[in-house]
Parts: structure tokens; sequence; C-alpha cells
């Protein structure tokens, strides 16, 4: 799914650089890392952990490609048992 770069602020490759480095550019979930000249290494993200780009104090975590992907299956997966749930009186 493309991202909606409209929705986040116009400092966001900054603000994902600062977080990047507090993190020793190491993912926060599996501890993979990246190489400063990107010919080896992992390629680092920042999630939303609410989903809320728009949010100006959003929840925010470094991770690998991976794991930013692994994060969203879940994500998608809780939703779409959530509404499967809806489907039952008394949910």
């Amino acid at each position: 799914m493309p991202v909606d770069w409209t929705k986040y602020p116009d400092d966001w490759e900054a603000i994902a650089n600062k977080l990047k480095d507090e993190a020793d550019w190491q993912c926060e979930q599996c501890g993979a890392g990246h190489m400063e000249d990107g010919t080896m290494g992992t390629c680092l993200t920042v999630h939303h952990v609410k989903q809320d780009p728009e949010n100006p104090d959003p929840d925010l975590q470094v991770l690998c490609a991976r794991c930013h992907l692994k994060e969203h299956r879940r994500l998608k997966r809780e939703e779409r048992e959530k509404n499967q749930l809806k489907l039952f009186p008394g949910n």
C-alpha cells in the first residue's frame, strides 16, 4: 500500500533520522543493524504504533523492514478478527 506523505509532518525525515540515531540504528524488535553506507545491513523504518501519522505527538518505533511488515500484518489480522466478531450478537 502506498504511503500518503501528506499525512506526515514536513520534517518527517529529520524526525525519523533522530529516532534512528537514538536507537543506535538498530531495529527495536529484533536488533538488526543498519550500515551507514547503505551497501549492507537492514533498511530501517519508523513505525507509528497507533497508526496515526497525523498525530503531532505520535508513539513511534524504529523497526527493520521485516519487523515493520510483520507488525502491519499483525494489526491487519487483529482488525479482521475484530470485524468478524461484530457479526455475532453481543460483540
